[in-house]
């Protein structure tokens, strides 16, 4: 499993993540288009899906070089998202358990999807309680 800090490093633009401190600093100068690819390997979503998490349209996206550098609130909710799957490989114990949950209807969502949260850092935060509260037993 790739660690978080090298996924969101960019040696190219002398940024190096070393603790969670350092995701500020990170929004602010902007992802890469090059480390958002990275962020789909990761997190095994598409295009169309980060897209519409981030609000940029697909064909937006596959216009973009690898240059290109998102805007802060975008970059800041992709950190926040590759957080949410880094924790959910690990409570769920492999990519695979956690993308089935993330495709399940939750009944302590209301029996909404996981995935189908990930557009506001609210939903963002209540998938990660869920996740908690499995992580300690907690039916949910």
């Amino acid at each position: 499993m790739v660690k978080i800090t090298k996924l969101l490093s960019d040696k190219t633009r002398g940024i190096q993540i070393k603790s969670s401190r350092d995701y500020i600093s990170l929004s602010r100068k902007g992802l890469s288009f090059r480390q958002l690819k990275e962020i789909l390997k990761y997190t095994k979503l598409s295009m169309k899906q980060i897209g519409r998490m981030i609000s940029v349209s697909e064909r937006q996206l596959a216009r973009y070089k690898d240059e290109k550098i998102l805007k802060r609130d975008a970059s800041a909710h992709l950190i926040q998202i590759v957080e949410l799957y880094k924790k959910g490989y690990d409570v769920l114990e492999n990519d695979d358990n956690f993308q089935i949950w993330m495709n399940s209807e939750i009944r302590s969502l209301g029996f909404q999807k996981p995935i189908d949260l990930l557009d506001t850092p609210f939903g963002i935060e209540e998938v990660k309680n869920i996740l908690g509260r499995l992580e300690h037993g907690v039916y949910s």
